[in-house]
């Protein structure tokens, strides 16, 4: 309709036909991403000042005030290049200036796209206000937004195909553009997309036509001549599948033609290795081909270029069949003569760190397994060839396999790991084996039981079951005892006890014959002989973990412990009566003991009590006992209730008499009128069994000494001389009155020879006198009763 075109009154006639679909700009990405850096709205806020406007209906012009705008050019670009010394800013300045050397309509081209895309997608995109909010000039902003809202509106697919096309034509990726082509709505009025459009359209057509005279002379029997065509259609279509393709299928190298590459799994993908011949400066596309996809798929082209004649391929699908292909390019792009074609690969990454060992009886693998790997086929052979395999244990990614009972020889575990089908497969991909070859050792027989038995002069006797054939060693462990039938290897044993003995012998013959060096002979040790023993001698004060372990060769298997204590003898062992019924116990407490045991034998009875360190110190020990004879041991107890004692020897023993006790008291004379005569001294003695005999010892004599002071209460005499003495009575005398009376309990009386006392007031006292004085216990009277006044 006439007047109501875009551009039809503003401008050059026609400035604008048509607002563009595609920004037909290579490398438009890196552009986009650039801008996103500066979070710029669209590339027309890079080129004016602040507060400044933009005009781009009949050219590029940046206004910065009434009747002041500048055109926007190359050298304006530069100029504006050094003015921002940030480097996302200088880069995207200087393409776009180059960019507007190659082609000056391009810059205009690329922010009408954008400002369409920004008013289409702004919920008030149909008002003027709209178009000035993004910095377009007033006087344009109508304009803008009328052409805007006539173009055809881009989803996000069609948005990406439009803004990589012009990269896909550039590159001679045809196949690619045709499609990116056909998700674009009618050019219309955009002309340069019209005729791009038009040419993408004549090569796809000229390729296809290639490509049906390859495929008749493939099918007529003449790849050389085949080969020929479809490398032209590459050539017209780089990214053509169906004449790579054709090329991997018709290909043969001629005598002098370069090798292919080699395509080797690395971690983190495939590493595709060029030969070693010197190909210049030649570009390469290289391009993979999965086994099991359509024909027509889109090829997959790895990205970057090779460095060294390495190429990384790190987009290869675990599980895959997978071929590289080389192809190589002239300046433009186009792919220049016969490929290099790679092996087939399978994308099988195989397991990894492999470890095999062996132990008692078994024998062992494990490996990480690749995460993509469904599950992991395993084979073991030996001597006598294929062994049977149990399933896999798998702990997170990491895989153990265990089987019992190998005979000792040379082994070899073979582990592959095995991926799920892909491409409709029957079975998925065989990563590549990796086999690891292990020994089987011999293992020496494991210590069955270990007893310890005390011997006499603190000695142990350690007696065994089972290590048959194997040296079997008494080790004390510095640190944590290994459990039973752990497997060790002899390095890491302690030394052998140096109190225990040499070798074992045969424990009911006592023959060391049986035994040499330590290693017991088959038959030592069978049922009813007591099995194997050894004889130790503990150090006085240790508490000793002794272990067996059986040794054959460099391999060793853990045994049984035994927990052997030597406690530290006790010595100054004294008795004393305290009272009829009380002993008194005093000795040396032995180290480091927290135990002692006491025994007490009287009357053909004995008795043990437990006494504590911390009580005894505090303490001491007091027994209650009768009157009769008795001896008593000590003896330090064990620290645990699992400890064998070894005896320290002999124990300390004691013993002490029947209690023998001597009494006396001061008997008022007669009286004689008004007056008394002189006091007699009534002396008793009491010894059990009623005779002198074994229980009864020696009897000391008796003596009661006087002392006076003058004093009013005159002090007691301190010893047998502390006065002179006013009676005595002999030890025979004594022991005569006890005998006399059948009871072992006599009496003997004595006057008291006051001609000696010193003067009134004066204190008595007796006192027993002899050797046998301590072992007879003094009861004495009241003291006033003592005291002469």
């Amino acid at each position: 309709m006439a007047g109501t075109d875009f551009g039809h009154a503003i401008g050059l006639p026609r400035a604008l036909s048509g607002l563009p679909l595609s920004p037909l700009v290579g490398g438009y990405g890196e552009l986009l991403s650039a801008q996103q850096t500066l979070g710029l709205r669209h590339l027309g806020e890079l080129l004016t000042p602040p507060g400044g406007r933009l005009r781009l209906l009949d050219g590029i012009f940046a206004v910065t005030g009434p009747g002041r705008r500048r055109h926007v050019g190359p050298e304006v670009l530069r100029s504006l290049r050094r003015d921002r010394p940030e480097p996302a800013a200088a880069w995207l300045l200087a393409r776009l200036a180059a960019i507007q050397d190659a082609d000056p309509a391009a810059l205009r081209r690329i922010l009408l796209y954008q400002l369409t895309h920004l008013l289409q997608d702004h919920p008030q995109g149909e008002l003027p206000a709209t178009a000035a909010g993004f910095g377009v000039d007033r006087a344009e902003a109508a304009a803008l937004v009328q052409a805007a809202a006539r173009r055809a509106r881009l989803d996000q697919e069609q948005r990406a195909a439009a803004e990589s096309l012009r990269d896909d034509v550039l590159e001679h990726r045809i196949r690619s553009a045709a499609r990116r082509a056909a998700l674009l709505p009618p050019a219309g009025e955009d002309r340069p997309l019209a005729a791009l459009l038009a040419e993408l359209a004549a090569r796809t057509a000229a390729a296809d036509t290639v490509l049906a005279v390859a495929r008749r002379a493939e099918e007529q029997g003449h790849p050389g001549r085949a080969c020929l065509h479809y490398e032209e259609a590459a050539a017209l279509a780089g990214d053509c599948p169906r004449a790579v393709r054709g090329l991997v299928r018709t290909y043969r190298p001629e005598p002098g033609d370069p090798g292919p590459p080699v395509s080797v799994l690395v971690p983190g993908g495939v590493e595709l290795r060029w030969p070693a011949e010197d190909f210049g400066d030649t570009r390469w596309r290289v391009v993979r081909l999965t086994r099991g996809a359509p024909a027509g798929a889109p090829l997959a082209e790895v990205p970057g270029r090779p460095v060294g004649g390495v190429l990384v391929d790190a987009g290869a699908g675990i599980g895959e069949e997978i071929r590289h292909v080389a192809l190589p390019l002239r300046a433009d792009g186009t792919v220049d003569g016969p490929p290099l074609i790679a092996a087939p690969l399978s994308v099988a990454p195989a397991v990894t760190a492999v470890t095999a060992v062996d132990g008692n009886g078994w024998i062992g693998a494990s490996w990480t397994a690749p995460p993509d790997a469904v599950h992991c086929e395993v084979t073991l052979t030996g001597p006598r060839g294929p062994v049977a395999v149990p399933p896999v244990a798998r702990a997170g990614s990491r895989e153990t396999l265990r089987v019992e009972g190998p005979t000792p020889g040379r082994y070899a575990w073979v582990v592959r790991a095995r991926y799920a089908p892909k491409g409709g497969a029957e079975r998925g991909a065989l990563s590549a084996p990796v086999t690891v070859p292990v020994t089987v050792h011999a293992w020496p027989e494991p210590v069955l039981t270990l007893t310890a038995l005390p011997r006499e002069a603190g000695g142990v006797e350690f007696r065994r079951t089972g290590g048959d054939g194997a040296e079997v060693r008494l080790v004390r462990w510095p640190g944590t005892t290994p459990a039973e039938r752990a497997e060790l290897t002899a390095a890491e044993l302690p030394p052998p006890l140096d109190w225990a003995g040499p070798g074992w012998t045969d424990a009911a013959t006592n023959d060391p014959a049986t035994s040499v060096a330590g290693t017991s002979v088959p038959g030592a040790g069978l049922p009813g002989t007591g099995g194997p023993a050894c004889v130790g001698h503990p150090p006085p004060g240790s508490q000793t973990v002794v272990s067996a372990v059986s040794v054959l060769g460099a391999r060793a298997v853990a045994g049984p412990s035994v927990l052997v204590e030597a406690p530290l003898p006790v010595t100054g062992l004294v008795l004393r009566r305290a009272a009829p019924d009380v002993v008194e116990v005093g000795f040396d407490w032995p180290g480091a003991a927290g135990t002692v045991t006491a025994a007490v034998t009287q009357d053909g009875r004995r008795t043990e009590l437990a006494v504590a360190r911390s009580v005894f110190l505090r303490e001491g020990l007091r027994l209650p006992v009768t009157s009769a004879a008795l001896s008593v041991e000590v003896h330090a107890a064990p620290r645990s209730a699992r400890s064998v004692l070894a005896s320290p020897g002999a124990d300390a023993r004691a013993e002490l008499p029947a209690d023998v006790a001597v009494s006396y008291e001061l008997v008022p004379g007669a009286r004689r009128g008004l007056r008394r005569g002189p006091a007699v001294l009534r002396v008793t003695v009491r010894a059990p069994g009623g005779a002198p005999g074994p229980d009864l010892p020696d009897l000391p004599g008796f003596v009661l000494v006087a002392r006076g002071d003058g004093g009013r209460d005159p002090r007691r005499p301190s010893g047998p001389v502390d006065g002179p003495t006013v009676c005595r009575v002999t030890g025979a005398e004594l022991a005569a009155a006890a005998a006399g009376t059948g009871t072992g309990t006599g009496t003997v009386e004595r006057p008291i020879d006051t001609a000696v006392a010193p003067g009134r007031p004066y204190a008595l006292r007796g006192f027993l006198l002899g050797g046998s004085a301590a072992s007879v216990r003094l009861e004495e009277p009241p003291l006033p009763t003592l005291v002469i006044r």
